[in-house]
């Protein structure tokens, strides 16, 4: 019989990329920056998001890629709605890949490879183009939802995440994808994603103990925190914790207490020497990732 520790070893393993899907991932992204380079003058393109700072879980879904646009798309796009651009870009895919198979997001167009499949495993489900235009010091991209153009850095996400990664030895990054992934098994009760990644920039700290004592601290520190209002880190778009109406604050804290209670008595039973009925709450919790044996 496997220890917590050890099965949490394990589920950090099972959370890793393998090496096809990078190969697929590499494939899939490239298939998309060609298709815009090809309709759009683009100064440069740069993968972002939780992919580019290895905070990505599986299945592999909304891959971002961030296209910063040259001065003639800026002169053509700039002054009009937001959702013109990213329209634009909707078009522009779907002439790749099908009607069917590209959809407006709130800031990007989004290419499904895998639409309704069951079968998710080593596979890129989604590919997230991103519109984005230099403004020197950040950069500004498209909203739908908000009908404006907001300021963002995703280099800054990306340096802050590497530097708090460093801080804790090399044990933020894993612990971000059991959360995230913990997330994902209960039904998506914090959004977005990112959100997760923010509010563990502040909650978790050095030293690090053990992936269960964090994960059930986080757990503990999320349900206190799930109701304030969090920034953007780089400090330019607007509050990363905006979803959270009211409604999914009261949700998620209804989760992260269930989630809680629960890991406490997972140690409670390890305690007892009850350690299969531990890993088996463990992976209730968890997720199907989470290994038993």
């Amino acid at each position: 019989m496997i220890t917590t520790e050890e099965a949490f070893e394990k589920y950090r393993q099972r959370l890793e990329l393998s090496e096809t899907e990078r190969q697929n991932t590499i494939k899939r992204h490239n298939e998309v920056r060609d298709v815009i380079r090809a309709d759009f003058a683009v100064d440069r393109d740069l993968l972002t998001g939780s992919y580019k700072r290895h905070t990505k879980t599986k299945p592999l879904k909304d891959v971002d890629v961030f296209f910063v646009l040259g001065q003639k798309e800026r002169d053509k796009y700039r002054s009009k709605p937001p959702a013109e651009l990213i329209n634009a870009f909707v078009s522009s895919l779907r002439g790749a890949y099908g009607e069917d198979a590209v959809e407006p997001g709130r800031r990007c167009a989004t290419v499904e490879f895998e639409k309704n499949t069951k079968d998710e495993e080593s596979k890129v489900l989604s590919i997230d183009a991103v519109p984005a235009f230099d403004l020197g010091d950040c950069y500004e991209i498209p909203d739908r939802v908000r009908g404006d153009w907001v300021k963002t850095d995703p280099e800054i996400h990306m340096e802050q995440a590497t530097a708090k990664n460093k801080e804790l030895g090399g044990k933020w990054i894993p612990l971000v994808k059991m959360i995230k992934r913990w997330n994902r098994s209960a039904d998506k009760p914090i959004k977005p994603a990112f959100l997760i990644e923010v509010m563990m920039q502040d909650l978790v700290d050095a030293p690090f103990t053990t992936y269960p004592s964090e994960v059930r601290r986080f757990f503990a520190s999320a349900l206190d925190g799930i109701d304030r209002q969090w920034p953007d880190p780089a400090g330019y778009g607007p509050p990363v914790s905006e979803q959270m109406t009211p409604q999914l604050i009261a949700s998620a804290k209804e989760k992260l207490r269930q989630a809680e209670m629960k890991a406490a008595l997972a140690v409670q039973l390890e305690k007892q020497g009850r350690q299969g009925e531990a890993i088996a709450l463990w992976r209730e919790i968890m997720g199907k990732y989470f290994p038993t044996s």
